[in-house]
């Protein structure tokens, strides 16, 4: 479908993003702007057009005047680590934030549908690979437990729903300090400061380059498609943290040896999840592998290379 019959079909379509400064949200946003939509933005961030918690008591009357076709709900928990550490407030920014948001949509006269990134670690270890969308969830940390019951809620609510159990997500201006394995690497390295792997360099994951992550949603709720329920949104292929340290010492060959440690929180070898479903209902696909998403989001230290070299330990 082109471009301009796109945004013609979606000129009167307002949508809302909570967390749309964050991330994911940021890119998320202006795909969707370039696809025609009109974006706002609703989160704790001075940034965000609606600067509020999902707690507030004004967030009904907001959503009300706003009036929303869709709601990308992204403001969530970070990462399996903070998770364990702030239980509590890792609870409330994930499952209490989406009780809130849906009670909010009750009393609309048009209901609008929810878009929700949800996990991978809702699976837990998985039986077989790749994992599908009816793999059984059985989710090992407080993280995927969490995202798990905020799924049930927004299932549960009635609403017309998507769900997307994305795999591991990089890309420019991810915050190192929150989730990414990739862009922790990349900040340890740049520093020269050594990668740390925990606990070999055969565990393994599914890497899905922001902007395919973008593209995916954006067609998934295009007219042209507009499905619903749970879906698995990843490359569909494994990498292990070798490959990865592999590929990053190309672009900083003179970065320290990665180091192993271990860690009882990341209990399997790894995982990588099944998009064919998605594929085939919206005949979405990835533009970038690994190469291709560090040669875009790293342009700068790719003109600086001086050549490969494999991983060091």
């Amino acid at each position: 479908m082109e471009k301009d019959k796109l945004a013609y079909e979606r000129k009167d379509k307002k949508v809302l993003i909570t967390g749309s400064t964050g991330f994911i949200g940021s890119h998320v946003k202006s795909a969707l702007e370039l696809s025609g939509y009109e974006v706002l933005g609703l989160g704790r961030g001075n940034k965000e057009d609606f600067n509020l918690d999902l707690s507030s008591k004004d967030l009904k009357n907001i959503i009300k005047e706003i009036s929303p076709s869709l709601i990308f709900h992204f403001a969530s928990g970070s990462n399996i680590s903070r998770a364990n550490e702030e239980k509590e407030k890792e609870y409330i920014d994930t499952v209490t934030s989406t009780e809130n948001l849906l009670n909010s949509l009750k009393d609309l006269s048009s209901k609008p549908k929810i878009i929700y990134l949800s996990s991978q670690a809702v699976y837990g270890i998985p039986k077989s690979l790749p994992v599908t969308e009816d793999h059984e969830t059985s989710p090992k940390s407080i993280y995927g437990e969490n995202k798990l019951k905020a799924e049930k809620l927004i299932i549960e609510s009635g609403f017309n729903y998507l769900i997307f159990r994305v795999s591991s997500i990089y890309g420019p201006n991810q915050d190192y300090k929150k989730s990414g394995v990739i862009t922790k690497f990349i900040h340890r390295m740049k520093n020269n400061e050594a990668p740390i792997v925990f606990n070999n360099l055969e565990t393994f994951s599914d890497f899905l380059y922001v902007k395919d992550l973008a593209s995916a949603l954006v067609k998934a709720t295009s007219p042209q498609y507009d499905i619903s329920g749970s879906y698995n949104l990843a490359s569909g292929k494994p990498t292990t943290m070798k490959d990865l340290l592999d590929a990053l010492y190309e672009y900083f060959p003179n970065a320290p040896k990665a180091v192993l440690e271990s860690n009882d929180v990341y209990l399997s070898n790894g995982i990588y999840l099944s998009a064919d479903k998605l594929k085939l209902d919206t005949n979405w696909s990835c533009k970038y592998n690994l190469k291709g998403g560090l040669s875009d989001m790293l342009p700068a230290e790719g003109e600086a290379r001086q050549g490969r070299q494999t991983v060091k330990l």
